[in-house]
């Protein structure tokens, strides 16, 4: 039976690295992964904690770059109605605006605009699974627009 335990942790751990599987973080991001600064975000959590799992720095007294970034904001539109008239697709769109200076002041991009639009199909009869679906578009629309805000810094600096 321990032969079994052994030979089964193996497979899994063989599965796992044949697969590309990576413990922790997040995708590979950008070229060049080890182009990393000293920055201060101006940003909610979310995306310090995605710069800061991008390998970059922050410290809010000794930076080389102030990141600002503006939103998620996202709005919903009508794409579809039913012959009943009533509202079953719709788009939402996710944006950002991403601004970069360097610790003098000096702005090197203002208001980089980055947006995602997805389609939602809206079912009346489970209201629960549809505002469900909607919150999981809004956040793989928020993990897009992290990953092109840390590759537009990457860039950039």
């Amino acid at each position: 039976m321990n032969n079994f335990k052994t030979f089964s942790l193996y497979i899994l751990a063989l599965f796992l690295v044949s697969c590309g599987y990576k413990l922790g973080g997040l995708e590979t991001i950008g070229e060049n992964q080890g182009k990393v600064a000293v920055v201060k975000i101006s940003s909610s959590q979310n995306f310090k904690q995605a710069f800061i799992n991008a390998g970059f720095k922050i410290d809010n007294n000794d930076f080389t770059y102030i990141i600002s970034i503006e939103g998620p904001n996202y709005s919903k539109e009508t794409t579809s109605v039913t012959s009943n008239a009533t509202e079953n697709e719709f788009t939402i769109t996710g944006s950002i605006l991403v601004s970069l200076e360097n610790k003098d002041g000096k702005i090197l991009h203002k208001n980089k605009n980055f947006s995602l639009s997805k389609d939602h199909k809206f079912s009346s009869s489970s209201i629960n699974s549809s505002e469900s679906e909607e919150n999981t578009i809004k956040n793989d629309i928020k993990k897009y627009l992290e990953i092109q805000a840390i590759n537009f810094i990457r860039s950039k600096i």
